[in-house]
């Protein structure tokens, strides 16, 4: 199964994640226990919409609300 890393900017911490063909960055962020509206992906300077199918090898992700 393929793999990507999230890049995470708040907590400065990176998670590999698998993936099956088709699953979006919502899947795996919902997974993660995060919730995609208040997250932004990036793919370099290149947002990424959460209902995206995963297709890069690594994004950064962006916390825009704390979860406390």
């Amino acid at each position: 199964m393929p793999v990507v890393k999230f890049r995470f900017i708040r907590s400065q911490t990176v998670l590999e994640i698998t993936y099956a063909e088709g699953e979006t960055y919502a899947d795996l962020l919902l997974r993660c226990g995060l919730i995609p509206d208040t997250i932004l992906i990036f793919d370099g300077d290149r947002s990424l919409p959460e209902d995206a199918v995963v297709c890069e090898k690594e994004v950064t992700i962006e916390e825009t609300a704390s979860r406390g």
